[in-house]
């Protein structure tokens, strides 16, 4: 009996990694709302989207240069939704998962990261030459950082209709610059930008104060005193 208890483990460990790779799961999809940078104290909520109805789900946070690892914080569920009631900024970081069907686990998904704002104060957006460009101009924006910052990301958009993110053509300072060339009616609209230290990269500044960027035309009275506001702000920063 000695001989064969061994011998029917092995064979049962075999038997298993043949049916594994035999009925290999897709990888799920994972979502995370909300998809731009989570507020300080918001609700974070991570979906698991599987090819089959799956009986349970497991969700890691890894950190950003290393191996995932299946033992170290991982969230166990039966539901495909992790929710986070208030984010904190330990729960920044870079997310999978990973599905069973019976008794099979699927190969992990596609890494999300997930940077939670709110942890410096906003940095200052201003344009140059203004915000009302005619088409086929240009326009630079300028995001600004006083507490030390040396990355920043422009965002196109509203978290209602989708943010794009814009990566700086170049940074350093404290400041990046984006220049945008050939407008088109698509480039109009809400922009703003947020501003993290490079070495953690999941751990963003509050939004800076949103500008609009508009086709031509007078701007309202409200906008134009914004825009003076960051102008003034931009020249005592370089001043200082």
């Amino acid at each position: 009996m000695g001989f064969h208890r061994p011998f029917l483990l092995c064979l049962g460990f075999y038997v298993v990694r043949a049916l594994q790779e035999f009925y290999e799961l897709p990888a799920p999809r994972l979502e995370v709302e909300p998809s731009y940078p989570v507020p300080l104290g918001a609700t974070l909520l991570l979906r698991c989207r599987g090819a089959y109805d799956s009986f349970s789900y497991r969700f890691y946070k890894d950190a950003l240069q290393e191996a995932l690892s299946l033992e170290n914080s991982c969230w166990e569920s039966m539901t495909p939704h992790l929710r986070h009631p208030q984010a904190t900024a330990r729960l920044g970081g870079r997310y999978r998962c990973q599905y069973d069907f019976h008794s099979f686990w699927s190969k992990v998904s596609l890494p999300r990261d997930v940077p939670v704002a709110g942890l410096y104060e906003k940095p200052f957006l201003w344009a140059t030459p203004g915000l009302s460009v005619p088409a086929g101009g240009s326009v630079t924006f300028h995001c600004n950082s006083s507490v030390g910052l040396d990355t920043f990301v422009l965002y196109h958009g509203s978290p209602e209709s989708g943010f794009r993110t814009l990566e700086a053509e170049n940074a350093g300072r404290n400041e990046a610059v984006v220049a945008l060339h050939n407008k088109t009616e698509q480039m109009n609209g809400q922009y703003r930008c947020y501003g993290y230290v490079s070495s953690e990269p999941h751990s963003w500044s509050a939004a800076s104060d949103s500008l609009v960027l508009s086709g031509g035309g007078e701007l309202p009275p409200g906008c134009r005193n914004a825009v003076l506001l960051h102008v003034v702000l931009a020249l005592a920063t370089r001043a200082a």
